[in-house]
Parts: C-alpha cells; sequence; structure tokens
C-alpha cells in the first residue's frame, strides 16, 4: 500500500473475494436461504483468506495486515460473520505460541473459531462459537481457548443472524499471546467490518432513493433525501481512509498506531449507525420489517460497534493516551 492506496495484487485479492462473497454470502440469504452461515464456512475457507498475513514460514501467505483489512472489509459489506476476525487471528496466536499442529489445524478450517470477550471475572461472551473453541480478546493479550460446544449456554442477541453465548471461564487455554498488537489488530479488523457495511448501507439506501417514486418523482430527487445520501457517501470514504491509514500505522509499527486503530474503530461504529438508521427511515414503513435487509444492517451495526469494547470505554481509552507528535 502506498499513500493510502491498495496496490493492483491487493485490489486483485479484493476483487476475486468479492465476486465470491456476492455470489455465496450475498445479505439476502438470511431471508431467502435455509443453509446455515456454518454450512458455507468451508466454501469461505477454501478461498484461503484465514493465513493471508501469516509468515509463510507459519504455513501463511506472508502477507500483510492490509491484506486482512481488505478481506475484513469485503466480508462486512455482507455480513460475513464477526467470527471471521476470530478465525483470522486464531492461527497467529497459535504460531507465535510455537503450536504448529494447532496453527495448521485452524488454517484448514477443522474447526471454526467464535469471539469472545470478557463479561465478568467468571463469565465470557461469545460470538458463533458454536464449535467449543475461541478466540478471547482482552485488553492486553490473546488467549485460544476450548470449553467444548457443551460448555456454551445460548443467549438472545440483538442480532440474529449470529450466535451469542455465554461460558465460565475456566482452564481450557489452548494458546496464548501477551501483547497489544493483536488486540489491536483485531479492532482495526472489526473497523472495516464497519465500513464495508457502511458502504453496503450507501449503496441499499441510494438504490431505493432512485427507484422509489413518491408524489410522481424519485425520493432522492427531494433534498431531504439527497443530501443525506450524499453525506453516507462522504462517511465511508472519510471511515475508510482512517482506516486504512490506522492498518498502515500499525504494520509499521508507528507510535501513534494504537490512537489511529481506536479512532477507526470508533469513526466507523458511530457512522454505520447513522447510515443505517437513516436506510430504514428512507424505506420508510417496510423499512422496519423483516421483509427488508435494512433491518439487518442496523442490527449487525450494533453488534460490531460494541465489540472489543461499546463507544464510551474506546472514547475513555482515546482520551488516556499520551499524544504523539
Amino acid at each position: 500500500m502506498s499513500f493510502l492506496v491498495p496496490t493492483e495484487e491487493q485490489l486483485a485479492i479484493s476483487r476475486g473475494l468479492a465476486e465470491f462473497l456476492a455470489d455465496k454470502f450475498p445479505v439476502n440469504r438470511f431471508r431467502t436461504s435455509n443453509v446455515s452461515e456454518a454450512e458455507r464456512w468451508g466454501e469461505l475457507v477454501r478461498m484461503g483468506i484465514l493465513g493471508i498475513s501469516l509468515p509463510e514460514t507459519d504455513g501463511g501467505m506472508g502477507l500483510s495486515l492490509v491484506d486482512d483489512v481488505l478481506v475484513s472489509r469485503e466480508a462486512g459489506r455482507n455480513l460475513v460473520s464477526p467470527a471471521l476476525i476470530g478465525n483470522i487471528l486464531a492461527p497467529h496466536v497459535a504460531a507465535r505460541a510455537g503450536s504448529r499442529k494447532l496453527c495448521d489445524s485452524l488454517l484448514a478450517g477443522e474447526r471454526r473459531v467464535g469471539i469472545a470477550m470478557v463479561h465478568s471475572q467468571t463469565e465470557i461472551r461469545v460470538i458463533d462459537g458454536d464449535s467449543g473453541i475461541f478466540l478471547l480478546v482482552e485488553p492486553h493479550r490473546m488467549r485460544l481457548m476450548d470449553c467444548g460446544s457443551d460448555g456454551l449456554r445460548a443467549l438472545a442477541c440483538i442480532d440474529e443472524t449470529v450466535q451469542l453465548s455465554t461460558a465460565q471461564v475456566r482452564e481450557s487455554e489452548l494458546a496464548r499471546v501477551d501483547g497489544k498488537d493483536l488486540v489491536l489488530a483485531a479492532e482495526l479488523l472489526a473497523a472495516a467490518m464497519l465500513c464495508g457495511q457502511l458502504e453496503t448501507t450507501r449503496d441499499m439506501a441510494a438504490e431505493y432513493a432512485r427507484t422509489r417514486v413518491q408524489f410522481g418523482r424519485p425520493i432522492g430527487a427531494f433534498q431531504a433525501i439527497k443530501h443525506r445520501c450524499a453525506d453516507i457517501a462522504l462517511a465511508a470514504e472519510l471511515c475508510w481512509s482512517q482506516t486504512l491509514h490506522a492498518a498502515d500505522a500499525l504494520a509499521s509499527g508507528a507510535k501513534d498506531a494504537e490512537f489511529h486503530v481506536r479512532a477507526a474503530k470508533l469513526l466507523a461504529g458511530d457512522e454505520a449507525l447513522k447510515a443505517a438508521r437513516f436506510n430504514i427511515q428512507a424505506h420508510g414503513g417496510m423499512g422496519f420489517t423483516a421483509e427488508v435487509d435494512a433491518q439487518l444492517l442496523m442490527k449487525r451495526a450494533h453488534v460490531l460497534h460494541q465489540l472489543f469494547g461499546d463507544p464510551r470505554l474506546v472514547r475513555s481509552k482515546l482520551l488516556d493516551l499520551t499524544l504523539v507528535i
């Protein structure tokens, strides 16, 4: 990447993945298909995206964090499970912990890795951890855990397209990595997912504004609609630029990388939620119904915005950081 512009090779990866996801993971699959996300997982793994930034010596492709960000953006466009973040980073944890056999198993997608966060001193919350193995993201470390599928208890989630579970913290650690770099990478990939989702919301709102006719004119002709659509388009560019800058800062070890990563996550989450609200409003009464995909975007934006720390916590962390000039 140069001057926040991905290379031709990186864009080729994005285009190939975009075509695959548009075919196999369209947003409307949640309304039109009985195939579960877990059943589609094998097809995604066979695309080879789980080891893109993992060093070749550990069985990966040896590309960069920016490539993972591009993958996450495309996944966000199609509402692929947030657990993808866990599956991308879990091989890194296993490789750094010196467990090559575990790393190879994860790269092969033999078990889908959930993504987890600490809820209390004894309890964690897991997203799409149906296999019982999950990546626990904590402020200063990552741990790959296995509590078994019988150790999970299902919870209701605002986003019905993901499985939310609770589990008790116990001695089930498979591998661990101390330090912040992978934790920040997780936040960055979540920001990229939000960027992709924001772009889908932008396109959905604009398409409806072009085709919905009211008072003899497309509703996009009215300032109340077209100006808001333009605002979303501008926000999408802003969030993506910040996310790419954060990726470059984190990959290069810049002193202000933590600030830029958390700023990207916060900004993308805020804008994705605002855009999702307007998209529902622009669709009128239909926007609130299960027959329209607008509600899916709103629910997923809430989940991703809360992932790895709610917005208030992220703002607090940003304020606590030392300004680097």
